[in-house]
């Protein structure tokens, strides 16, 4: 399995179950729960928000998939790293703030 085949895996299973994008959504979102009073965590809040934003897009872009012939997802290579560097930047302000206490 290549470098590109693990990066992509888990988008994979998420354009076949566009459900599972909520997953992250949701766990970012306690995660925010958890330090709101601190103001700290609006970086949670806004991964959180990206993620239920991309469900709704990835929903309506499995719809648009079954229209036409092959479609070919192109819009992955921007979306993907760009989900994956925010939801990293995210978990390592959760670790900071939960170091602090």
């Amino acid at each position: 399995m290549g470098l590109l085949a693990v990066v992509f895996a888990p988008i994979q299973l998420i354009m076949d179950h566009t459900y599972l994008a909520l997953v992250p959504a949701a766990v970012l979102a306690v995660g925010y729960a958890r330090y709101r009073s601190t103001g700290r965590g609006r970086v949670l809040l806004v991964a959180a928000l990206t993620w239920v934003g991309y469900a709704a897009y990835e929903t309506r872009m499995y719809f648009w998939s079954k229209t036409v012939t092959a479609p070919i997802r192109v819009d992955l290579l921007l979306i993907t790293p760009l989900l994956y560097a925010l939801t990293l930047w995210a978990a390592a302000r959760w670790v900071a703030l939960a170091r602090r206490g």
